[in-house]
């Protein structure tokens, strides 16, 4: 335990919004205006993914396309690629980047300016996010291109679309190896920071595996084939990265909530390099398997069944035994402390239902999305605990920041459910009106369920949006900025 934890863990629990004092006063002026950008492209990336994600669940309510027949499968399956590109694609990335800039505020040493260069590194890549934005959205909106549902990164077939892409995947990379260069220099690294570290390494690996499917793409694929065999490897190399982004937003919100870390900063490193090593294997599989065989496929899963869980298991066992012991302190104290807690639980649920999905049917999607918008819980508490009050942007609306919590992971619970009992009883994912077959009752019912959580998931996205956007749009100042 190093001298900073021995005295953090010494001070009695702030109970309301403070600043993580191994961050606070390391902001310069370049950095601080770095952070702003990617904490409010992500906040209109999430706003963009809700209002689809509420049209997506509408489809989705049984006889809709009586009421609406303009509507069919190709508008539902081009809705669907841009909201989960917004909501689990370039939400979770900007996270990371807002991550990125703080851990590199902390690890500059006492606070020194960073280089001209890597302060105009840093700006290129605000800029190249957000114009990728334009460029995600204009092969929807002007209806070009067909939708590839590939897993992890759906795209829509067009060359705007990729440009998009890409230049979202280089505008995170910037910073991230900005910050494992300044990493690369010191000796002892704070824990979180260290987390934050790997997980943009894990990201520079995902980078990789798209190259190296890209280079051994299998011939006579067609581009459908081609899109999902180059996006699937990265992609599910890029969850160890979300998992990592996870646990180090939960260790941070524990040092801030409670006063204490759940455990050792050693230990946390441990399990953060279990998690890269994992990762690592991503990339030499494309040397070892011939692309697109069924083996390698294989492979690529088991690394969720044999790299992930255990490191995972060290760090979300630590924040359970943390924060029942002081338990009292929890209920009274941040909201973001229930955060954590209602997103350990709907993880926990997503990944039981995973031991018994269907590849085809809603029980797939029942499981994921559960994990993914646990991530989501743990970044918006991050948001309110930490980036923020970073900024100068705090609010004391306790009620609301609970009830917006809630409301996500308990409108998720009620979403998952509907879609994993629909899916037991035949209902097929990526479908929507009549493609979805609803000729029973059971079916109907429960995808109805479905459509009643997804609509109150989105209430509590909507109540996070509007009030960290009331906040980042205000001027800021000292303590309350935005009521």
């Amino acid at each position: 335990m190093d001298d900073k934890e021995v005295i953090a863990r010494s001070l009695p629990p702030p109970m309301h919004v403070p600043v993580d004092g191994n961050f606070a006063g390391k902001l310069t002026p370049a950095l601080r205006s770095e952070l702003y950008g990617w904490t409010l492209l992500p906040l209109a990336a999430l706003a963009l993914a809700g209002i689809l994600a509420l049209l997506l669940a509408l489809l989705r309510v049984p006889h809709v396309e009586v009421l609406v027949p303009w509507i069919g499968q190709t508008f539902f399956q081009k809705i669907l690629v841009v909201h989960v590109t917004f909501a689990f694609v370039v939400w979770y990335l900007g996270v990371q980047g807002a991550m990125t800039v703080v851990a590199t505020a902390q690890a500059t040493q006492h606070g020194q300016s960073m280089s001209g260069f890597g302060e105009v590194i840093g700006q290129l890549a605000v800029y190249g996010f957000g114009l990728s934005f334009i460029l995600l959205l204009i092969p929807a909106l002007g209806d070009m291109g067909e939708p590839s549902i590939n897993n992890y990164i759906p795209v829509l077939l067009h060359p705007i679309s990729y440009a998009g892409l890409g230049l979202l995947g280089v505008s995170l990379a910037l910073p991230i190896i900005r910050l494992l260069i300044v990493l690369a220099r010191q000796r002892l690294t704070e824990a979180g920071t260290f987390g934050v570290g790997c997980a943009g390494a894990i990201y520079l690996l995902a980078l990789t595996c798209i190259g190296a499917a890209w280079l051994t793409l299998p011939p006579d694929t067609g581009l459908v084939g081609a899109a999902e065999y180059v996006m699937w490897g990265g992609g599910h190399v890029l969850q160890f990265a979300n998992t990592a982004l996870m646990l180090s937003s939960f260790y941070f919100l524990s040092r801030v909530c409670l006063g204490e870390t759940p455990l050792s900063s050693s230990w946390f490193k441990v399990a953060m390099l279990m998690l890269l090593a994992g990762a690592a294997a991503g990339p030499l599989l494309y040397l070892t398997f011939d692309g697109g065989s069924p083996t390698m496929r294989m492979v690529f899963t088991d690394l969720y069944w044999f790299a992930l869980p255990l490191p995972a298991a060290i760090i979300l066992y630590s924040v359970v035994a943390l924060f029942i012991r002081r338990r009292a302190d929890v209920w009274t104290g941040a909201p973001e402390a229930k955060a954590v807690m209602i997103a350990l639980l709907l993880f926990a649920f997503g990944g039981a239902l995973g031991f018994f999905e269907g590849s085809i049917d809603t029980r797939t999607p029942s499981h994921y999305h559960a994990m993914l918008i646990a991530v989501t819980l743990a970044f918006m508490a991050l948001y309110f605990g930490m980036l923020l009050p970073l900024l100068g942007r705090r609010t004391e609306r306790h009620r609301l920041r609970t009830a917006m919590y809630a409301l996500l992971g308990g409108g998720q619970f009620l979403h998952s459910l509907g879609l994993y009992i629909a899916g037991v009883n035949g209902v097929l994912r990526k479908t929507a009106g009549a493609a979805q077959d609803l000729d029973t009752t059971t079916k109907i019912i429960f995808m109805s369920v479905e459509g009643v959580g997804g609509l109150i998931a989105v209430i509590g996205g909507i109540l996070f949006i509007f009030t960290a956007a009331k906040l980042l749009l205000a001027k800021p100042g000292h303590g309350v900025t935005a009521g």
